[in-house]
């Protein structure tokens, strides 16, 4: 759910609990996300999200570390406010606006106030900041005279707030007549509070309902909502925490999904154009090359008119003649040609069938090479976090189905891929890739000739590698684990794994990243356990 006006005044009664606070750095973290570093009696880390679907302001114990650089609205920033101490930060009565007083000294000495103005309205969520005149210096979204005749947000225009609209405070939400709607008459309640309200009035009164939100400091989390109140009427299981830390097990998970979300769309669309143009291709294959097997008939009609119709003249529509075993043959004919040029021209298509097998083989071959490849990168894309996301881009990038991009990106190619290494005993390591360049990187560089490798037999999936001296039971049944559970099969039962020694790997020549043949190996067949699975990878 979207962020309301009563949960919002829940969190600035938090914030201000460490008010007043020292900015000692601000930097914008993603297209919508600010991160102020502040002090107050300890490091605070305050997150301002401006999402149109997850836009909120709390503080926040997940210190991401990616930073967008200096965007025209951080440099106003840090020359007006950085270092700047917040005095005050005040909703505008219950609705999704907030106002930060922020002091900062200027390069005369002078402390001046300034302004920053938080609107958590949906897509049009925006960050504004002002002088002490109130005076816009700029802000994250601006609006013109040519978008909107009721407020125009340009540097060097006065502010003017949203236009307020005409419901009492919440804090009169004892004197409501629930007949009338609450959401209606009431600022701040949203619409899973107000058919909270009305599920409580049964064996609540309105004054119990509102000083029971007022008072709460928890934050109540669902799989879909979250309040601060319990959302019974929901009658479903929920997780309850401080509202700051509420805040981020609700958001952290669901935005990591969204960013993942953006970051896939494209290359699935790409992978699945491809795949669809592949199987398409290998229908048509296979019909040829039905067709190219069929050539005994061809080279038997060729001999049959050059034994005895090779004088015949042209004109005739087919021919009946019998074979060299007695039986009656019908021989179709072009009437253009004579028996002839008809023997020849059926040679001619028995060497032309003949010759194309070759090439329909290993057509056939590439082509299922080629669907095998897209089919583990939509796997791989399916069970991806947001940094296996960009390696799959960067794979995608260098097989030539997707354009890099040309904008700025302070993001890096890591030198240590972001595969995951498991501790399973004093004596034993374990390596898992999540995608074909870090299957590659585990198989060619990670491991030694005397590591093992493990793999979902005859699926797409994981390399795992196995860095011990004693390959026991127990080992080897985690290492299947794992390469069952993250492989295409992972809901299968008795997923057979293949292993052997990581000398036994060969790369297979020109084959795409991942793609790799293997010799003298076991199998082992295992129930993939995700509780097993997620114990270890915590």
């Amino acid at each position: 759910m979207a962020l309301d006006g009563i949960v919002l005044n829940q969190t600035i009664k938090e914030i201000n609990k460490s008010v007043p606070m020292k900015i000692n750095r601000i930097r914008q973290a993603s297209d919508y996300e600010f991160m102020f570093q502040t002090f107050s009696q300890g490091r605070l880390d305050l997150l301002i999200s401006l999402h149109p679907n997850f836009s909120r302001i709390h503080f926040t114990k997940h210190r991401s570390k990616t930073n967008l650089g200096p965007t025209h609205l951080i440099t106003l920033f840090k020359k007006h406010i950085e270092g700047g101490i917040i005095t005050a930060i005040d909703q505008l009565g219950f609705d999704r606006v907030v106002k930060i007083t922020i002091e900062h000294r200027d390069p005369m000495g002078v402390i001046r106030p300034y302004y920053l103005y938080l609107e958590f309205l949906g897509r049009y969520a925006n960050i504004i900041l002002l002088d002490e005149d109130e005076i816009i210096l700029d802000s994250f979204k601006r609006i013109s005279d040519f978008e909107s005749q009721d407020r125009i947000i340009l540097p060097s225009v006065k502010y003017q707030a949203p236009e307020a609209q005409d419901k009492k405070s919440f804090n009169l939400l004892e004197e409501a007549d629930p007949a009338n709607g609450l959401m209606k008459t009431f600022e701040g309640i949203s619409p899973v509070l107000e058919k909270e309200i009305y599920y409580r009035l049964e064996e609540q009164s309105l004054l119990e309902i509102k000083k029971e939100i007022l008072n709460s400091e928890t934050l109540y989390v669902y799989p879909k909502e979250f309040h601060v109140i319990e959302l019974k009427h929901l009658k479903q299981h929920s997780r309850h925490y401080p509202i700051m830390e509420g805040f981020d097990m609700y958001f952290q998970n669901r935005q990591e999904q969204d960013r993942i979300q953006s970051q896939t769309q494209n290359m699935k669309k790409v992978l699945r154009r491809e795949l669809k143009k592949n199987k398409r291709k290998m229908i048509k294959l296979e019909s040829d090359y039905n067709l190219a097997r069929n050539l005994e008939p061809l080279r038997e009609h060729g001999d049959l008119l050059m034994t005895y119709a090779a004088k015949n003249p042209a004109g005739e529509k087919e021919i009946t003649l019998e074979d060299f075993e007695g039986n009656h043959v019908t021989i179709p004919l072009d009437q253009a040609k004579n028996g002839m040029q008809n023997a020849q021209e059926y040679y001619k298509k028995y060497r032309k069938r003949k010759a194309s097998r070759h090439h329909l083989e290993s057509q056939m071959e590439i082509a299922l090479e080629e669907i095998h490849y897209f089919e583990t990168l939509l796997q791989h894309i399916d069970q991806a976090d947001l940094e296996d996301a960009f390696e799959i881009e960067e794979e995608l990038i260098d097989f030539g189905l997707i354009r890099e991009k040309k904008k700025h990106s302070t993001r890096k190619k890591a030198k240590k891929r972001n595969y995951r290494s498991v501790e399973f005993d004093e004596d034993c390591l374990i390596y898992i890739g999540k995608n074909n360049i870090q299957n590659e990187e585990l198989s060619f560089k990670v491991a030694n000739k005397e590591d093992y490798w493990f793999h979902a037999a005859n699926a797409q999936g994981a390399h795992v590698i196995v860095k011990t001296n004693d390959l026991n039971e127990s080992r080897i049944r985690m290492a299947a684990q794992f390469a069952a559970y993250f492989s295409k099969n992972r809901m299968g039962s008795s997923v057979e794994v293949h292993y052997t020694k990581a000398k036994n790997i060969k790369k297979i020549p020109k084959a795409p990243k991942g793609m790799v043949q293997i010799s003298n190996h076991k199998s082992i067949f295992i129930d993939p356990d995700e509780d097993l699975i997620l114990s270890y990878l915590k």
